[in-house]
């Protein structure tokens, strides 16, 4: 359990809540047994479980569809792998270079 402040309980955050829930760092892990989940990167949009956004920081990362790459795990929300095989992943993304276009169908898994 995460100590609290009364300030922040009464909103509901803990005193260690930097980003919001729907943020999403992630870390490329290269074994997927290290991985709290794998992806498939799909070809189209159409049939993508998510249409994600890469963003440039992670502060601009405030939704589950808009991810930021971090360059080492400790500092990541979740570490995925990247699959070849759609039917091994988890879920599966497409990239999308338009901020408005990024969208979940499905929730992002959580850490294993």
């Amino acid at each position: 359990m995460k100590p609290t402040l009364p300030v922040f309980a009464a909103l509901g955050l803990t005193a260690f809540t930097i980003a919001p829930a729907g943020a999403l760092s992630v870390y490329v892990e290269p074994t997927k047994a290290f991985a709290d989940f794998s992806v498939y990167i799909e070809s189209t949009k159409a049939f993508a479980d998510c249409v994600v956004y890469k963003e440039p920081t992670k502060a601009f990362a405030t939704l589950p569809q808009h991810w930021y790459f971090e360059s080492t795990k400790a500092f990541a929300d979740r570490a995925i792998y990247f699959e070849k095989t759609k039917a091994f992943a988890d879920i599966s993304i497409a990239y999308t270079d338009t901020k408005a276009f990024a969208r979940c169908k499905v929730p992002i898994p959580h850490k294993k």
